[in-house]
């Protein structure tokens, strides 16, 4: 025998932890990426000023950022 739910039942906290951690994570990952990237651009150049480790992170964040507030304004 099943007992039916019900439907205005508040959501469960852990949805909203996992969901932020998730964002949190993906966030960090896109800045990381960037930053490795600028690095490993550098040393193949053999750049003297390490341009686009600045370049690339700096996109890198605000692209994290993009995606942030995109998907809190999805949902």
């Amino acid at each position: 025998m099943k007992i039916p739910q019900n439907q205005n039942s508040p959501k469960k906290p852990l949805n909203g932890y996992s969901k932020y951690s998730g964002m949190a994570i993906q966030m960090a990952a896109i800045i990381v990426g960037g930053v490795l990237g600028g690095i490993q651009l550098d040393k193949w150049l053999a750049l003297k000023f390490p341009i686009f480790t600045l370049v690339l992170t700096l996109l890198s964040v605000f692209l994290a950022i993009y995606y942030f507030i995109k998907d809190v304004i999805k949902k």
